[in-house]
């Protein structure tokens, strides 16, 4: 999964450049970077709601699971991790526009 830049807004496009241009990257290879940069950033936040759903599904099906076994999970087959969580709230609803999307 590559990010690819022509797919940003305008602006934060137009951010890419600059940092692409500054730090002597191409732009695909800048992108990567700020991907991995914010997923490291966020990783606290983002394993504490894995580490909340893999103690809901343990809760649900009786079996120990750990979270980065959801992880996992999730990164193998989301449809799966989907099904077990039937309730689970989205902040961004399928039918609806995204500008990332």
């Amino acid at each position: 999964m590559t990010p690819n830049p022509q797919a940003l807004p305008d602006y934060e496009s137009h951010l890419l450049a600059a940092m692409a241009f500054f730090l002597g990257r191409d732009p695909e290879a800048q992108a990567r970077a700020c991907l991995c940069m914010y997923l490291r950033q966020a990783e606290p936040r983002i394993m504490a709601q894995v580490r909340y759903y893999a103690h809901q599904i343990s809760t649900q099906t009786g079996q120990p699971l750990d979270a980065y076994d959801l992880l996992q999970r999730i990164f193998d087959s989301p449809e799966a991790v989907a099904a077990a969580l039937p309730h689970l709230g989205r902040v961004h609803d399928n039918d609806q526009p995204d500008v990332f999307s």
